[in-house]
């Protein structure tokens, strides 16, 4: 019987053992689930938001872009009672932006100094509605803008990497070349070649201030400009580019202006090494008659020819030949040779040094050397090519 009594109680100690070790055994699956669940769960892919999915972000943005660029000078000219000068001569404010899908807004203002005077002026340079969307490879321009004459009188200073303009875009046109408001039509002309063609036709008045070919003209008097642009990929490093211009327009005569100019410009920047070399050769005539009375007609011209050589990261030379005469006397010419040394440091800011001499057959001939600072805040619009 004791036996039996001690069999029964080791039996029932173990059956409970075992229904304890089985409870503990489950509790621990259990809980290893639902910590692999909560594992799974966290490395899947967030669901996007019932919000996010409602109200789609449109890719078309209105707001405009903003910029502004400075050009800091510090010179010295061998004549005149300020030899030496320091200055902030011109600040100048970009807006732009597309007004809708069919036109895009851009807005430059500027204030400058005047050299002759000291004062600041301020000036709006460019106001223009250009489309975006018109058929057959057509551009056209409404407002007021520089108009196509070759390649330096579509520029703003800042671009030039010269201190100044060539002494044919000074001499026939203004300090910053020729202002324009009128219209624009730009062609994208399709031929069979392998050849870039653009045809450009303007009309309109020349800007508030006249320059020294044209003026805004009487009645209905307005100047016509047309370019040709002719562009070639030599190689896959090098490119040409041949243009052609024509002008015709109101003087301060009272009769017209007609000139005609040529313009050629080589780029070599190799593929292999685009950051650290490149080479630009550029060369512009331009050809002017003046009529200043029914038997007198003044016939002048002038050209340039500029050379600027990339030969490190952030280090350029460049040297610039000038020969004018002025488009309403025949009689006067100048000369003029350039150095440059150029430092950018970043595409927001450039550091040239420039050394100029000019001779003249009128007036006595001087030399000046230029430190020129430029830099730029905000977005601003990429530059022709």
């Amino acid at each position: 019987m004791n036996f039996l009594r001690y069999f029964a109680l080791i039996t029932f100690a173990f059956c409970l053992a075992a229904s304890t070790v089985s409870a503990q055994t489950d509790s621990s699956a259990v809980a290893d689930s639902l910590l692999l669940l909560q594992l799974q769960q966290s490395m899947q892919p967030t669901a996007p938001s019932t919000q996010q999915q409602s109200a789609p972000r449109s890719t078309l943005s209105t707001n405009p872009d903003v910029s502004a660029i400075g050009d800091f000078r510090s010179s010295y000219t061998s004549i005149g009672k300020r030899k030496v000068d320091l200055y902030l001569n011109q600040l100048e404010f970009q807006v732009s932006s597309v007004v809708d899908p069919y036109a895009r807004a851009n807005f430059i203002y500027s204030f400058g100094k005047d050299l002759n005077t000291g004062e600041t002026t301020s000036d709006l340079e460019i106001a223009t509605l250009t489309s975006l969307t018109l058929p057959y490879q057509l551009q056209l321009t409404l407002g007021k803008f520089k108009p196509v004459v070759g390649k330096v009188n579509i520029l703003h200073p800042h671009v030039f990497s010269f201190a100044d303009f060539p002494k044919v875009i000074s001499n026939y046109f203004d300090d910053e070349g020729m202002y324009v408001e009128g219209a624009s039509l730009s062609w994208l002309v399709p031929n069979p070649f392998d050849v870039y063609q653009e045809l450009t036709v303007e009309l309109g008045r020349v800007g508030s201030e006249p320059n020294a070919s044209f003026v805004r003209g009487d009645n209905s008097q307005l100047t016509y400009i047309g370019h040709l642009k002719n562009f070639f990929d030599l190689t896959d490093n090098a490119t040409l580019e041949f243009g052609l211009s024509g002008l015709n327009g109101p003087n301060r005569f009272g009769f017209s202006t007609s000139m005609g100019g040529i313009d050629l410009t080589y780029k070599w920047k190799p593929v292999r090494y685009n950051v650290f070399q490149s080479f630009t050769w550029q060369s512009e005539v331009l050809f002017s008659n003046m009529r200043s009375t029914e038997a007198e007609v003044a016939r002048t011209y002038g050209a340039y020819s500029l050379m600027e050589y990339q030969f490190a990261q952030r280090w350029f030379v460049g040297a610039r030949y000038d020969y004018s005469g002025f488009p309403d006397d025949a009689a006067r010419k100048e000369q003029v040779g350039s150095l440059l040394l150029r430092f950018q440091p970043t595409e927001f800011q450039i550091l040239a040094l420039e050394y100029q001499y000019t001779d003249r057959n009128y007036d006595r001939n001087t030399s000046q050397v230029v430190l020129r600072i430029i830099f730029g805040i905000g977005t601003h619009a990429a530059h022709q090519y």
